[in-house]
């Protein structure tokens, strides 16, 4: 019967450790899946749209369609930077959607286990619900 060579054992285990990393990775964000989001740009537009979050990124999509600002209506990524039980933080990267489109940050605070309320760095406030 033959052992295994005590070099490939460090190699074994990392490769171990690598996939229990990966499966803790995949189930660490509380708040993965499809949201069903709304904010209020202004007072007489209401912007609907969708937040997927999946571990550390994801997407955003608004509906909004504004011949004034190229920016409206493109999905864009998102990128995690925080994610508890009790808040989602992350942040909208438009600006690898189309040059000049502004980033933001969005902080989410948990409502429920199917509703967010929060608010954008400028100040408008963010609902979402999980699909």
């Amino acid at each position: 019967m033959r052992h295994a060579s005590p070099s490939l054992l460090p190699l074994a285990l990392i490769a171990l450790g690598l996939q229990g990393a990966d499966a803790f990775a995949q189930a660490g964000n509380p708040h993965n899946g499809t949201w069903k989001m709304q904010f209020d740009a202004t007072n007489r537009v209401q912007v609907q749209g969708t937040v997927d979050v999946k571990d550390d990124g994801g997407a955003w999509k608004t509906e909004a369609r504004d011949s004034r600002d190229p920016c409206a209506g493109r999905e864009a990524p998102i990128v995690v930077r925080s994610a508890t039980p009790e808040k989602l933080v992350f942040r909208v990267i438009r600006s690898k959607v189309l040059a000049g489109c502004p980033d933001f940050s969005v902080t989410m605070n948990r409502v429920d286990d199917n509703n967010l309320q929060g608010a954008m760095g400028n100040g408008w406030k963010v609902q979402m619900t999980r699909q």
